[in-house]
């Protein structure tokens, strides 16, 4: 294994699921193996770098000096000394998955002391029964995602945040210069963030008011995405390969008069005509739907590829749905 990645910890499913998508399109013959909050990979280095900049559930990678299991405790002190050419480490216990205690002692006995820097530094990565030691290359611009959030001039509380939107864009499959669809486009996000990762983007929605928001968000950004003023439930698209929405279902979005049952129904039944054959589609629900959209889902025969579940609040569990026809 070459490549270390660590994920968010408060949706790990989801986390991995984007790494597993962008591990398919730019090294789809590589291999990952995963721990709590961890997945190391063959994948080299360069294919780590391109993943963190387009990723929204991973927070770091860097290149693997050896994975180590606990339990040979002994052994492994020697070989972690060899290591590093410093004794300056990074450590870390993922989900608390190793004793604190252990930790601490097995830095003593190799004569490491804790330090911690932005980049390239030794890193010491602590989760169920293993450790990993490498070197940190890459994070996530977080900050960048967040200030994007913040400044764009339209704002909604129906808007995804940046790391969603990018996680539902990734499992799309998109590559960088190819299309993407959003027809429930709202305030833009999936444009905005698919601009940012060198994706061309098409948003539709039926709502006038926020059509004209979208086209400001885009131009603050000044992104050549395409914004359409129409109702995707009516309008004709042609072999879309990537689909990229989050339809209209909770307390500030409005349905414009249709059960939400309806929406998705005819939703699907469009998605029927214009998915191409290789293309993917990423839609997400409320929980409540999941019976439901199963057996729409069968009745049009789709597949379903993945699914994730992203906890919003109490009243409000989203599922992300991946469908594809093979």
């Amino acid at each position: 294994m070459k490549t270390y990645f660590i994920l968010r910890g408060d949706n790990e499913h989801l986390a991995r699921g984007e790494l597993k998508a962008l591990l398919e399109i730019y090294d789809p013959n590589s291999s990952i193996k995963c721990y709590p909050m961890i997945c190391i990979s063959n994948t080299d280095i360069n294919t780590a770098s391109r993943v963190i900049s387009r990723a929204g559930f991973i927070k770091e990678a860097g290149e693997i000096l050896g994975v180590y299991n606990l339990r040979e405790y002994n052994e492994i002190i020697e070989k972690l000394r060899s290591a590093f050419n410093s004794e300056i480490v990074h450590a870390s216990i993922l989900k608390s998955s190793t004793s604190y205690h252990l930790v601490e002692k097995l830095l003593e006995d190799a004569g490491f002391k804790r330090g911690y820097r932005k980049r390239d530094e030794n890193r010491l990565i602590f989760s169920n029964g293993i450790v990993v030691a490498g070197l940190k290359r890459y994070l996530q611009d977080s900050k960048s995602l967040i200030a994007r959030s913040r400044t764009r001039p339209f704002k909604r509380s129906i808007a995804l945040k940046p790391d969603i939107t990018r996680t539902l864009i990734n499992l799309s499959r998109a590559r960088e210069g190819e299309l993407l669809l959003d027809p429930f486009a709202g305030t833009g996000s999936v444009l905005i963030e698919s601009w940012f990762m060198g994706i061309r983007s098409i948003g539709v929605d039926i709502d006038w008011s926020l059509v004209k928001g979208m086209a400001m968000n885009i131009s603050y950004f000044n992104s050549n995405s395409i914004v359409i003023h129409g109702d995707s439930l009516e309008l004709s698209y042609s072999k879309v390969d990537h689909i990229a929405t989050d339809l209209p279902y909770g307390r500030g979005a409005s349905l414009h008069g249709i059960e939400i049952k309806d929406l998705y129904r005819k939703f699907l039944g469009k998605l029927n005509e214009y998915l191409s054959w290789k293309g993917y589609a990423v839609f997400m629900a409320p929980l409540w739907l999941e019976d439901f959209l199963d057996e729409i889902l069968y009745d049009h025969g789709f597949k379903l590829r993945e699914r994730y579940y992203d906890y919003v609040h109490g009243s409000l569990v989203r599922v992300v749905n991946v469908v594809s026809w093979w």
